[in-house]
């Protein structure tokens, strides 16, 4: 256990920005879920903490510790300047950015998702979220999405950010070259066309596209789509919230 320097806080705080996560190749994760996901399952290298009695805590330390993890023991006011929150939990990690390719996922021979430009961060931790619990392979966010690793997106994963692979910045082309290749199918949301969720059977390759909060699936992947579908819905709202579409669709198409 080592005491929090002024230096190291300052390095640690500049990975709330996208530049720093990318050229550090890491990333924060804050509260204490998510930080005992990133200890278990992740490349954890640092824990920032607050000296408290809550046994959780403690325990968490002491397996980080176990682990080579470095316990970092800092005051209020540094993890406030480290944290991206107004009220830290008294928990922050520092984490390697898992590195995957578009071979990982597609190769995994499951159902994957792929986020066409989905720029709230909110919603795309959610859907990591849901990915993770339906089972799914592995999430491709494609070009012109919000960065997976922003503080937000990592917090709204709940720590299913360590349990499925995900890929950034991947290209129109990229995405359907590699599907070709692993002879996926693939299937888009859609208001209008296409046929009801409830009726569409899939196989166990298929690659389900959501898009942009405001556009939706791009015209290249929604002319290019196997299928394309749609969610009834019996009341008077014109759509869905993206995050509550995917997973609708993720677990229909499973079931």
């Amino acid at each position: 256990m080592i005491k929090t320097t002024k230096a190291a806080v300052k390095t640690a705080a500049f990975l709330k920005q996208k530049k720093y996560r990318q050229e550090r190749q890491e990333f924060l994760v804050e509260g204490i879920r998510a930080v005992e996901e990133a200890v278990e399952y992740g490349n954890t290298k640092t824990i920032f903490f607050v000296p408290t009695d809550d046994e959780r805590v403690n325990a968490l330390l002491k397996k980080a510790e176990k682990k080579g993890i470095v316990i970092s023991e800092a005051y209020e006011g540094y993890m406030a300047q480290i944290a991206d929150t107004s009220s830290p939990q008294g928990v922050i990690a520092v984490c390697g950015l898992p590195k995957y390719n578009l071979d990982d996922i597609f190769g995994t021979g499951k159902m994957i998702l792929v986020l066409d430009r989905v720029q709230d961060p909110g919603n795309f931790g959610t859907m990591l979220r849901t990915a993770d619990a339906a089972g799914i392979g592995g999430v491709v966010a494609l070009s012109g999405s919000v960065d997976a690793f922003s503080s937000k997106a990592v917090r709204s994963s709940m720590g299913s950010l360590f349990h499925i692979p995900v890929v950034e910045n991947i290209t129109e082309a990229e995405f359907l070259e590699s599907s070709m290749h692993y002879h996926y199918e693939t299937v888009t949301t859609a208001l209008i066309g296409g046929e009801s969720i409830y009726d569409t059977k899939v196989n166990k390759k298929t690659a389900v596209i959501v898009g942009n909060e405001a556009n939706g699936v791009s015209s290249v992947l929604f002319k290019s789509a196997n299928k394309r579908v749609y969610i009834p819905m019996k009341g008077r709202a014109e759509s869905l919230n993206v995050a509550v579409a995917a997973a609708i669709v993720l677990f229909e198409l499973n079931r």
